[in-house]
């Protein structure tokens, strides 16, 4: 297996997601395709893995030069698990003045994705940093636990309003509950609602565009929910927050799913440069 890479972008080094990653779980797997990268976070919990984030970017927007060599000839791709800890703190040096970016598979008493900074140091001289990230190759038999998830029966789709906004507001909330309500019905209208022995709060959002809503064969619906046609799911709210303080591109789409009492997916798209989904299943109360 080889993996070689080369970032001289800018632009696209600043928009490279490592930090936010790193605030959704310590570590990730990465896979590696000949078209695109992927970063895949599970739950950080015994059982099946359950996806919580799903991350693609495409090769053409963040490299310049891209080469690899799977497991196989039927099979070009690669599986890595490694930390987001150790990957953040390498790419914080992203904010200075980086002349390249180069990322590459090597073997240093054990797997590591090695990743090479050429930093200007000076009108003529230049300095290079270099990271040894330690790597577990993941072996084919396991990839099919990581492969996308697939969900179609949200009771509803509907666009997110301006993330900023919301992030402020769930803020607040976060220090009042562990726990966030999601709900939206028909009529475009977006709550998100906190409901303690202490305190109930919530924050409206009319007038958003709704993708889809089912009609009718929704169940464990209470009555306020069946009057107002609508449907929610109850989910943690740190993670919530996650999603809306990691992920802040320009110019993406953000749409929230709703799967009644049991899901909520976070779908973002920053077309041609990155799609993020986020898997917040119902937390009991």
């Amino acid at each position: 297996m080889q993996f070689r890479a080369l970032i001289v972008d800018n632009a696209a080094m600043k928009d490279f997601l490592i930090l936010s990653l790193s605030k959704f779980s310590k570590t990730c797997v990465l896979r590696l395709t000949s078209t695109k990268i992927y970063f895949i976070v599970s739950e950080e919990e015994n059982g099946p893995r359950q996806p919580l984030v799903w991350c693609e970017l495409p090769i053409n927007y963040y490299f310049r030069e891209y080469n690899i060599v799977g497991v196989s000839s039927s099979y070009n791709e690669i599986y890595l698990e490694l930390s987001t800890v150790l990957l953040a703190r390498s790419c914080t040096v992203i904010k200075q003045d980086i002349i390249s970016f180069k990322i590459k598979l090597t073997h240093k008493e054990t797997p590591c994705l090695t990743l090479e900074m050429e930093m200007a140091a000076g009108d003529i001289a230049t300095r290079q940093c270099v990271h040894d990230i330690p790597v577990e190759v993941i072996s084919r038999k396991y990839w099919e636990s990581y492969e996308e998830p697939h969900f179609t029966d949200f009771h509803v789709s509907i666009q997110m309003p301006n993330l900023k906004s919301v992030r402020n507001i769930v803020e607040r909330m976060k220090s009042m509950s562990h726990t966030l309500t999601v709900s939206a019905n028909k009529d475009g209208k977006l709550n998100l609602s906190i409901n303690t022995s202490t305190v109930k709060l919530a924050a409206h959002f009319p007038n958003l565009n709704v993708n889809s809503f089912v009609e009718g064969n929704v169940t464990n619906c209470s009555n306020e929910e069946i009057k107002s046609n609508s449907v929610s799911s109850t989910i943690d709210i740190k993670k919530f927050i996650m999603f809306l303080s990691g992920m802040q591109l320009n110019n993406c789409q953000a749409v929230c799913n709703i799967v009644q009492g049991k899901m909520v997916k976070l779908y973002m798209e920053q077309p041609g440069a990155l799609l993020l989904q986020i898997f917040l299943t119902e937390m009991t109360i």
